[in-house]
């Protein structure tokens, strides 16, 4: 089954689109390739970030007696948040 695409475009300096052309060209990929990978991998590493600096509040909040207990549920839409 075929996605829907959609065109993504942004301004780039001219010497970090060289920098950029020519990593992607020594290791044979397209930049289309190499971007597409980057986007997915950032959004991955955002997710687990929050996912952690949830945890580390809850922690801390624990610590100061502020805490709230979490359901089953909640932890996990966390973890499921926190694996993409």
């Amino acid at each position: 089954m075929k996605q829907n695409m959609v065109r993504l475009s942004f301004d780039i300096p001219e010497d970090e689109h060289t920098m950029l052309k020519t990593a992607c060209a020594q290791c044979r990929l397209t930049i289309k390739d190499f971007v597409h990978a980057m986007i997915l991998k950032g959004i991955q590493n955002f997710k687990k970030d929050e996912f952690k600096k949830r945890l580390k509040e809850s922690i801390q909040q624990s610590k100061e007696g502020k805490s709230r207990i979490i359901s089953s549920d909640e932890l996990d839409k966390m973890f499921e948040n926190a694996d993409g």
